[in-house]
């Protein structure tokens, strides 16, 4: 993953808990989005999408909503791969010497 792909993907998953935040506390409505938006962060972020698996179990979509969990798994991500302290874990290009 590139810089700028996990930046795209971070947008997306803040997006995801905005959604959730206004949208999803409506209670049937909400339940399907926590479960929809679990399939798409574990698309973009693997297993640790998962954690988002946690929202299903607050039935009345009150409480879920205040937790940015998309975000927090973007970020958790991102610090893993080195996207937010300054250094990145991209392979480099190599240098060409010519001696």
């Amino acid at each position: 993953m590139t810089r700028r792909g996990y930046f795209i993907r971070l947008a997306l998953s803040i997006a995801i808990d905005l959604a959730d935040f206004t949208l999803g506390r409506i209670p049937l409505f909400g339940t399907v989005t926590d479960g929809v938006s679990t399939v798409v962060l574990m698309a973009l972020w693997g297993p640790v999408g998962a954690i988002n698996l946690w929202e299903l179990i607050d039935v009345t979509e009150q409480l879920d909503a205040f937790v940015p969990t998309a975000t927090l798994a973007a970020l958790f991500v991102g610090w893993r791969h080195g996207f937010l302290g300054g250094r990145a874990s991209a392979p480099s290009v190599p240098q060409r010497s010519d001696g």
